[in-house]
């Protein structure tokens, strides 16, 4: 019997590289992993969409947790399986607040069910034409995802499939809105503000993404639902990440080990601390806990 049932694993920061790949080290040290009997899950702040390349790189064809929490998905086929949308009136009210600090908000969607991934609603009080930061239209454009715009919430023709509402910007505007935002909404939203890991390939500054959930959506909570559905004992999951949307399943699984890399809330709740993402510090954590994988890799 393997030793554990269930590795998740988080994509930026983890098993990917700081060149946005997964390394010939960590794609062996997860074939060997998955030979011995382990499932293994991505759970990732990522859509779908936004990973197929990643996911096809690995040989992946199980179910992926994406958008951190808010649903799950067949990484195969992009069919929903587990959801968490959020109610259309926290949508609405979640927007008005963007609006008010002058941020475009970017809705992202179910896929399946309304056939595109953000919808993009403009600030009626933005000093000019509404637009996306250029760290979105980077990231929209090198990932091809399908966007909408629409010029007033009440407009959208999906209400009832929004996974996530989200605004980008310098980290000393976002800051504020962040802070204000958290007084209005309170508890009825998960809030998390945080930095834009890819940013400095678009503009080179500090820019943050806030991002507003549904109550109580994290990764940690679809873990659960993915491990009730699969039989796993939630004491024998390990969950390896290393940023602020991994602190609920790093110290909630059996053994949640974090990145070298991880941000200091994540290296606070974690049993133990592996490798850099650059240096391969899943395939190092996976070696250990599982030692036929080493074998195997040195075979």
């Amino acid at each position: 019997m393997p030793p554990w049932d269930l590795f998740v694993l988080d994509l930026d920061g983890t098993l990917l590289g700081p060149e946005g790949s997964v390394s010939d080290a960590n794609q062996q040290a997860l074939a060997h992993l998955r030979a011995t009997g382990v499932d293994v899950l991505i759970a990732t702040g990522r859509t779908r969409n936004e990973t197929i390349g990643i996911l096809d790189s690995i040989d992946y064809r199980g179910r992926m947790i994406g958008s951190g929490g808010a649903i799950l998905v067949d990484g195969e086929t992009g069919r929903t399986i587990h959801r968490h949308p959020i109610e259309r009136s926290l949508v609405r009210e979640a927007v008005e607040h963007l609006h008010q600090e002058g941020h475009t908000a970017l809705v992202l969607k179910d896929h399946e069910a309304a056939g595109y991934d953000y919808l993009l609603v403009g600030s009626p009080f933005a000093e000019a034409d509404p637009e996306l930061h250029p760290v979105s239209s980077w990231w929209m454009e090198s990932m091809g995802v399908e966007c909408r715009w629409i010029e007033d919430i009440d407009d959208d023709p999906h209400p009832d499939d929004s996974l996530r509402v989200s605004s980008v910007g310098e980290s000393n505007i976002l800051a504020p809105t962040t802070a204000r935002v958290r007084t209005a909404l309170g508890t009825r939203m998960e809030l998390q503000q945080w930095a834009a890991v890819t940013s400095s390939h678009a503009t080179g500054s500090d820019v943050h993404i806030l991002e507003l959930f549904a109550g109580g959506v994290d990764k940690w909570s679809m873990i659960e639902f993915y491990c009730e559905q699969h039989g796993h004992d939630p004491a024998r999951v390990v969950a390896i990440g290393d940023g602020l949307n991994d602190v609920g399943m790093i110290r909630s699984a059996g053994l949640g080990i974090a990145m070298a890399n991880a941000d200091d809330a994540v290296l606070a709740v974690a049993d133990e601390v592996t490798g850099h993402h650059g240096q391969d510090g899943v395939a190092s954590a996976i070696h250990r806990l599982v030692p036929s994988c080493a074998d195997g890799a040195s075979s």
